[in-house]
C-alpha cells in the first residue's frame, strides 16, 4: 500500500504536504513520488520515481503555487514516472490520489472496464495510460481499446471528474464513482473550482486529520499531523476545508467489521523482538492479521497503524530509514524497518 498527506489553509501548500510526506513516505516503501497544488483553478503537477529525495532533485515545491495540496508516495508496484500519484483528470478540473487495495474485491475488475469503456466512449484519455512494463502488473480489466494500462486511481478519478462536470457536486460524484469501483481504499480528491476543500472517499483505509489555527491536515498516519489528529471512519464520503468544516455521509453498500482483536500490540512486540529491523508489511502479514477473522471485510490496514503509532509514542519501538533500490525502475525508494528499543 501507499502513503499520502493533504493540506489547505494559509501555507504554502505544496511545501506543507512534502514535508509532512517526508515523515511517513517509509512506512510501506515509497518508491515513487508525487505533489499536486492548486491555485485559481489551475492545478501544478510534478511526480516521479523515487523517494522524497529524488522527487526534490527534480522539482522545486516553492515553485508550485496555491494552499490546497495533495502528496503521495507509492510502494514499488511497476511502471514509469506518469504511474506516479497523485493523478490530474483529463480534463483538468479535478485531482486524485488512492492509498489501499483490492482487498476482498480482488478478482475481475468489471467495473474498472465498463467504466473505462464509458470514459473512452465520451473521448476522456487518463493520463496514466502506457505499455505494461518497468515493472507493471498487466491487470485484466484496465487495458483501453489501444492497449494501454490505465492506473485504477486514474480510471476513479477521471470517473468523479465526468460526474462532476455533469451536475457539479461532488459528493454524488465520488458516490458514484465508490458504488461503480469497489476496493478497500481510500482516495483524495481536489476539484479545481473549490479551493481550500478537500473532497475524499474512504473506503475501508486509514485516514487521519487535524484542525489547527493555519489549515486542516489530512495524512495516512497520526505521524503525519501536527498535534492531536483524528480519525475518519471507513465506509464513508464528505470533504473538510480550510476554515475547520467537516461534513460526512456514510457511504453505504457494504459492512465492514469494526472489531479490533486483543492483543495486537502484544503480538508486534513480540514479533519484532524475534524479528528485528522487519518492515511494517511483514509485521501486519505475519503477526496482525493472522489475529482477525478470515474472509471478513475487517479493520486490520487501520489497525496497524494504530499499533505502531501508540507503539512508537511509548517508546516501545523505533524505525531506522533505508534507501532500497526498486530494481525494476533503478530509482531509489526508503523503507521503515522497525526494532523493540
Amino acid at each position: 500500500m501507499c502513503v499520502w498527506t493533504a493540506y489547505a489553509g494559509k501555507k504554502h501548500a505544496a511545501s506543507a504536504v512534502l514535508e509532512n510526506l517526508k515523515k511517513t513516505e517509509g512506512y510501506w516503501a515509497g518508491h515513487y513520488t508525487g505533489v499536486v497544488s492548486c491555485d485559481n483553478g489551475v492545478f501544478h503537477l510534478n511526480k516521479c520515481c523515487g523517494h522524497t529525495g529524488v522527487f526534490e532533485k527534480r522539482f522545486n515545491v516553492s515553485e508550485m503555487p496555491g494552499n490546497t495540496a495533495i502528496a503521495h508516495s507509492r510502494t514499488a508496484s511497476g511502471g514509469l514516472d506518469n504511474r506516479a500519484q497523485p493523478h490530474v483528470g483529463f480534463y483538468g478540473k479535478a485531482a486524485l490520489h488512492s492509498q489501499g487495495s483490492a482487498g476482498v474485491f480482488a478478482g475481475p475488475r468489471k467495473g474498472y472496464t465498463e467504466v473505462l469503456m464509458a470514459l473512452y466512449a465520451e473521448g476522456v484519455r487518463p493520463r496514466s495510460g502506457g505499455p505494461a512494463e518497468n515493472g507493471m502488473r498487466e491487470i485484466p480489466g484496465m487495458t483501453t481499446p489501444d492497449g494501454k494500462q490505465i492506473s485504477s486511481a486514474d480510471i476513479e478519478l477521471n470517473a468523479i471528474e465526468s460526474s462532476y462536470m455533469k451536475h457539479g457536486d461532488m459528493i454524488r460524484a465520488m458516490r458514484e464513482a465508490g458504488s461503480q469501483l469497489p476496493g478497500e481504499h481510500v482516495s483524495v480528491c481536489l476539484f479545481a473550482d473549490k479551493p481550500g476543500v478537500i473532497g475524499f472517499l474512504n473506503m475501508n483505509q486509514r485516514l487521519c486529520y487535524a484542525f489547527e489555527e493555519d489549515g486542516v491536515y489530512l495524512g495516512t498516519t497520526m505521524d503525519s499531523l501536527p498535534g492531536a489528529g483524528m480519525e475518519i471512519p471507513g465506509n464513508s464520503v464528505g470533504y473538510v476545508t480550510c476554515n475547520g468544516t467537516l461534513h460526512l455521509e456514510r457511504m453505504g453498500g457494504y459492512h465492514i467489521k469494526t472489531a479490533i482483536p486483543d492483543g495486537l500490540c502484544s503480538a508486534a512486540v513480540e514479533y519484532l523482538k524475534a524479528n528485528p529491523r522487519s518492515p511494517l508489511a511483514t509485521v501486519c502479514d505475519k503477526a496482525l492479521r493472522p489475529l482477525f477473522v478470515k474472509g471478513e471485510l475487517d479493520y486490520h490496514a487501520v489497525a496497524v497503524y494504530r499499533v505502531f503509532e501508540t507503539l512508537r509514542k511509548e517508546g516501545i519501538i523505533f524505525y531506522e530509514p533505508e534507501e532500497i533500490l526498486n530494481q525494476a525502475t533503478q530509482c531509489p525508494g526508503k523503507r521503515f524497518l522497525w526494532s523493540v528499543k
